[in-house]
């Protein structure tokens, strides 16, 4: 017995959004791709916690400095996180944005041709199709009306998808939220980290602030800092008016670079090279611009001459037979060859 043309296999609906799909121009429904699970930062502390007065000595001072040094380093990490996580959440949520509009898009014409229908069938004043007037199919159903479930099968595949990468879209823009919160906790607190580590900076430095006047060349300077280099200096300008005598390292009298042999190993640096070119490939070299307290200066393409930056553009040296150690203008010279610091 021939098989009637009239006859329709029942088409479940994944097999009729296949076919729909098909038509489309899509090979398979796209899933919607959601965004990858990640654990936002935890809310940072409001700021950095320091002792409150702050302390008044020396030792103090550095005390807090180290401990906030370290806490401002700890929230700088945390920060830093926070970033790379608001750049996952970010991406997280264009994906799924973007999934949702594909679907978007494949789902448009199958609404479309499934509207058309109704509204042929409403325009056609056959509102009894549905009921399998006309050519039944097997379920009762006429052809138009067997058209339309497929279609709508389809589309409701498709919607459910949809559903699911609003979904994503959604859970990604709150975690998002969520991380660009945390972000900005963990931003506040380290600033405010950073700005009682200029702070107990600056009270260090004040009370650390040597100022002394050159009573051979009338010249003042200011030394700043309770670093290694800053406390040689200082210990050096005690040397003020010894006189120079060729290779001598102390403790009455100096030669250029004697006089920084000695003065670091007063402070707990003894055995430096008592030559120029060796000093100048200790430590790290130092721009112009970037001179502070204790740093060493060089001059002359061979480098032989050297003295002890001090701060305001002076510096101390034992410059030759017959002078003493003095504050001189660094400006004085034009021969300058470089610095460096070695702490």
């Amino acid at each position: 017995m021939a098989p009637d043309p009239q006859r329709r296999r029942r088409v479940t609906p994944a097999v009729a959004a296949t076919t729909l799909l098909i038509g489309l121009g899509a090979t398979a429904p796209v899933a919607a791709h959601a965004a990858q699970p990640f654990t936002a930062p935890s809310p940072a502390p409001s700021g950095a916690s320091a002792p409150s007065p702050l302390p008044t000595t020396e030792k103090g001072l550095r005390k807090s400095l180290d401990a906030l040094n370290t806490e401002a380093e700890t929230l700088t990490e945390r920060y830093n996180k926070a970033r790379v996580e608001l750049d996952k959440a970010i991406k997280a949520e264009k994906t799924s944005a973007d999934a949702a509009a594909r679907l978007e898009a494949q789902a448009a014409p199958a609404r479309e041709r499934l509207g058309r229908l109704a509204a042929a069938n409403y325009m056609n004043g056959a509102p009894d199709a549905i009921f399998g007037a006309g050519s039944p199919s097997a379920d009762g159903l006429s052809d138009t009306a067997y058209l339309a479930q497929n279609q709508a099968a389809a589309v409701a595949v498709l919607q459910r998808q949809i559903d699911q990468a609003n979904q994503a879209r959604k859970a990604a823009a709150a975690r998002t939220a969520q991380v660009k919160q945390a972000a900005a906790q963990a931003e506040s607190a380290r600033e405010a980290a950073r700005a009682k580590v200029a702070e107990v900076t600056k009270r260090l430095d004040k009370l650390t602030t040597t100022h002394i006047k050159d009573p051979h060349t009338g010249l003042s300077a200011t030394v700043k800092g309770s670093d290694l280099p800053a406390k040689m200096a200082r210990k050096a300008l005690t040397k003020l008016g010894a006189p120079y005598v060729w290779a001598a390292a102390g403790p009455t009298t100096f030669d250029c670079s004697g006089l920084v042999v000695w003065a670091y190993a007063q402070v707990g640096k003894p055995g430096l090279p008592h030559y120029t070119g060796d000093l100048f490939g200790l430590g790290q070299k130092v721009s112009r611009g970037s001179l502070r307290s204790g740093d060493l200066v060089y001059f002359g393409g061979n480098l032989h001459h050297m003295g002890i930056y001090l701060g305001g553009g002076k510096f101390l040296h034992a410059p030759q037979t017959g002078d003493v150690v003095k504050i001189s203008n660094l400006s004085d010279r034009s021969d300058f060859a470089g610095a460096n610091r070695i702490t």
